[in-house]
């Protein structure tokens, strides 16, 4: 099945599993300077067919709040990161 035709069918985790397998295999086959923004977007699949799979044994609410924990997972740094790790001092 085609992405497109996966895309078209209107189920979702279809989609995912179809564009899933199209990352894979372009990282197997594609030169090294497109391989993280693959492996980003792999990644992000990956995620979001692990919180459909959550979601079908828990509640709506479950698989939202571990949808955003994934993302944040492989989020950018926080700010506090992004300075160091220094702590403004309160007071």
């Amino acid at each position: 099945m085609s992405n497109l035709e996966a895309a078209r069918s209107g189920d979702r985790r279809r989609a995912l599993e179809v564009l899933r397998d199209t990352l894979a295999e372009q990282i197997d086959t594609t030169e090294s300077a497109t391989h993280a923004q693959l492996a980003a977007q792999y990644r992000a699949v990956l995620a979001d067919l692990a919180a459909l799979s959550l979601g079908e044994e828990g509640s709506d609410a479950e698989s939202i709040a571990n949808t955003v924990a994934l993302r944040l997972a492989h989020s950018v740094p926080s700010s506090n990161a992004r300075r160091g790790g220094r702590l403004r001092p309160s007071g």
